[in-house]
């Protein structure tokens, strides 16, 4: 849950900065799940300001985050690749594109092995 709320609170800010840049018209946010052989998918996807590269070399790093002082505690994605990567075994990927968006995959087995 923590990193479905982590993911879903930052795209909503890529939207909002998106609107009041007024580079985003029509603002979205998609959720695909999937089973692909034995691991769990899952996609969040938005339409937003996207990742730049400086950004994108951090992204992952504790307390490292774009937002203004008092908005965010730069733990966010750190934790949730903790969680993802280490606590699940799986795997917590990204492709972005400026000015079009971001998506995070999320792969965990289904199945832990022991």
């Amino acid at each position: 849950n923590q990193v479905f709320m982590s993911l879903l609170a930052n795209a909503i800010d890529a939207l909002e900065e998106g609107i009041e840049k007024n580079s985003i018209y029509d603002p979205w946010i998609r959720i695909v799940t999937e089973t692909i052989d034995d691991k769990a998918i899952i996609r969040i996807a938005d339409n937003g300001i996207g990742i730049n590269k400086e950004v994108s070399e951090r992204l992952f790093d504790p307390f490292f985050t774009t937002k203004e002082v008092g908005k965010g505690t730069g733990m966010g994605l750190a934790v949730s690749y903790q969680i993802i990567v280490d606590n699940h075994k799986g795997e917590f990927r990204y492709i972005s594109e400026l000015g079009k968006g971001t998506e995070f995959i999320i792969s965990i087995p289904l199945h832990m092995s022991f």
